[in-house]
């Protein structure tokens, strides 16, 4: 695996902490030596729409936003948004997406079936993981807002990156009983 110029995509909604995810991860991978870029999407961000944001890094970085079929790995941050960011994934079927079993189901919208997610995703990549972040989250720490951080610990496994950069990078942005619980957070991650 090479990380010259590797490319994240993630997709969620509005209110899940997106930009300070892209904060964390680009300041742990800063800490381990990369050149890195992130951008996003804002659109209906503060009012619950998708967002995607991009984190790409290595030695060798050219434009912020990646070109379409060129992410390495997907995360969807709410279930159905991985359908949003699947035109980044590559065609050899190698891209990592990892989905979160969040849903966020609007009164009055058909929302779609895991089945149906799943056969799509079937058919762009042999590398799909479906992680429970927010029931973990809760479980370990009583605060959804801390899913993010079990995210983090969990894609550590994919990616060449100090536990202890991310552990910096947590705590540069939280304090207290917060960075505590996020702490918790992301050594959960880490044991998936």
């Amino acid at each position: 695996m090479s990380f010259d110029n590797y490319t994240i995509v993630i997709s969620g909604l509005g209110g899940q902490g997106l930009i300070k995810l892209l904060q964390i991860l680009g300041n742990a991978l800063i800490l381990n030596g990369y050149e890195v870029i992130t951008s996003e999407t804002h659109g209906l961000s503060q009012r619950g729409g998708n967002v995607t944001c991009f984190v790409r890094f290595g030695r060798k970085l050219n434009a912020p936003i990646p070109i379409l079929g060129s992410a390495d790995m997907i995360i969807a941050l709410e279930e159905s948004s991985i359908l949003n960011a699947l035109k980044y994934a590559k065609p050899n079927k190698s891209t990592k997406i990892i989905v979160s079993s969040y849903e966020k189901r609007i009164l009055g919208v058909d929302y779609p079936a895991l089945e149906y997610i799943l056969e799509i995703l079937l058919k762009i990549t042999d590398f799909i993981y479906f992680i429970p972040l927010t029931e973990i989250a809760v479980k370990h720490t009583e605060n959804i807002k801390t899913m993010n951080s079990v995210l983090l610990g969990y894609i550590l496994k994919f990616l060449l990156i100090n536990k202890e950069d991310i552990e910096k990078a947590l705590s540069d942005n939280f304090s207290g009983k917060i960075l505590d619980l996020n702490l918790k957070a992301f050594n959960e991650g880490l044991k998936l």
